[in-house]
């Protein structure tokens, strides 16, 4: 199959999905996560060899790692579903489904007028961060990479816009970047993958891994206050947003180490925020300078 012919399908494929689960009503869109995330984790198996050599990295006492697999496939699908909804979504929904605790923490770094730098994770469903720190009077911008087809890009930009998240491209996005700290805006930046930017090694689940150093540079630079948070699915459906304290700065006179111990300081509380509840982390990413 050409290129062309294969991205188109995936898109149309991809619309399909998103347009059932915006009409559908949330409960089917829901129960139907069970037997796709099933299918899923048999019809993958390049995804399924991924999680099961991190999590036997990780967890090498794990005693049934396929069955921690199935877990990780299942929440996927249920995080999914409830950001594909997010169009469909008005603030007192995202109220009803979303809860925060430790909200003190970033008020108060964001209250300063330095700007934020919000670092999180691929946990839960981590595009109702931003859409709810949005609704709730905060001016919010993430950055992200843009998706291989122009379609899907906007599709996601679009569905973080429809609650005024802009997203700003992390290859040709900086003076956009600043100037949305410099006018007290919060940033959220996902940190753990590895990803081709410039990075850093550090430890990780207790591995080395090779970790983005922009949210560290960019404090660096701007001296704005950085806030970990992340969010996870509860067993009733709901979610729950998790924000720790701003992270201290690492004086150090050498730079290029003061930027490894910041990287290593922001991973350090990812990592914190994943242990809440691993299962929701996407573990099909060979994240570790170990690979398979």
């Amino acid at each position: 199959m050409k290129k062309e012919t294969r991205r188109q399908f995936q898109y149309v494929l991809v619309r399909l999905i998103v347009l059932f689960i915006q009409l559908a009503p949330r409960g089917w869109a829901l129960a139907a996560c069970g037997p796709l995330s099933r299918l899923a984790w048999a019809m993958l198996p390049g995804e399924r060899a991924k999680v099961l050599f991190n999590l036997r990295l990780v967890f090498p006492e794990l005693s049934d790692p396929a069955g921690f697999g199935r877990r990780v496939f299942r929440q996927l699908a249920l995080n999914m579903v409830d950001a594909a909804r997010l169009p469909v979504m008005s603030a007192g929904d995202i109220d009803r489904l979303v809860t925060v605790e430790g909200l003190e923490h970033f008020a108060a770094a964001y209250r300063l007028g330095k700007g934020l730098i919000a670092v999180t994770g691929h946990v839960g469903c981590w595009e109702l961060i931003p859409a709810w720190f949005s609704r709730h009077g905060y001016d919010i911008a993430v950055v992200g990479k843009r998706a291989y087809d122009d379609r899907l890009d906007a599709l996601v930009t679009g569905l973080r816009a429809r609650h005024g998240v802009a997203t700003f491209d992390r290859d040709s996005g900086a003076r956009q970047i600043l100037r949305h700290l410099q006018r007290g805006g919060g940033l959220g930046i996902l940190i753990d993958q590895d990803t081709r930017v410039a990075s850093v090694d550090v430890m990780f689940l207790g591995h080395p891994a090779k970790t983005p150093s922009g949210a560290a540079a960019i404090a660096a630079k701007t001296g704005c206050p950085v806030v970990p948070l992340s969010i996870r699915r509860r067993p009733d459906g709901r979610h729950l947003i998790t924000v720790l304290p701003a992270l201290s700065d690492v004086a150090c006179p050498d730079g290029a180490q003061r930027l490894a111990r910041l990287v290593q300081q922001q991973t350090a509380a990812v990592e914190q925020l994943v242990k809440l509840d691993p299962a929701q982390w996407v573990w099909m990413h060979l994240r570790w300078l170990e690979k398979p």
